[in-house]
């Protein structure tokens, strides 16, 4: 059997006396998608938080792709640009168009040209039916069409794991 893409263990995560995670353990391979679902406040996102060190456990270990995030000298910097999240407000830039949303991170971050990181930018538009808002405003779309561009901001970055935190909150 191969090795899981994410493996969580013995995961706790407190705020204060409020212990939100008690002793998650979680396997997902290669390819797999995996819903957590319950009601508001159980914790999912700070599950998904957790799965890329946004938050700190408390207690227990979370492996991407058979790297130690929680080991204190792993480099999480490097570990992140292969995971990829939507969040739950989609953090678009009000002040940019959505091309610009999605090019910025890579010239960033990947260090993509910018005739490199616009070719990518409109496959991952296209992917998500939104071509034609390249040039528009955050301010101009629905939600839907935000969350939309944020998952392509995502994928964007080519990203081995996806993590979204209430993917269907908008569409």
């Amino acid at each position: 059997m191969s090795r899981p893409e994410i493996e969580v263990k013995g995961l706790h995560k407190s705020f204060g006396d409020n212990e939100v995670l008690r002793g998650i353990d979680l396997e997902i391979g290669r390819g797999e998608v995996v819903c957590v679902i319950g009601p508001s406040g159980s914790g999912k996102s700070t599950l998904l938080r957790c799965v890329n060190l946004l938050e700190e456990p408390t207690r227990g270990k979370v492996f991407v792709g058979g790297t130690e995030l929680t080991d204190p000298d792993v480099d999480i910097d490097a570990v992140r640009r292969r995971i990829g999240m939507v969040f739950q407000q989609f953090n678009l830039f009000p002040h940019l168009t959505v091309t610009e949303n999605l090019t910025l991170p890579q010239r960033r971050v990947l260090r993509r040209d910018k005739a490199e990181a616009a070719r990518v930018a409109a496959e991952n538009l296209a992917r998500v039916g939104l071509s034609e808002k390249a040039d528009a405003y955050p301010a101009s779309l629905s939600g839907g069409q935000q969350q939309r561009v944020a998952i392509a901001r995502s994928l964007s970055m080519g990203p081995e794991v996806m993590l979204f935190d209430d993917p269907n909150s908008a569409l």
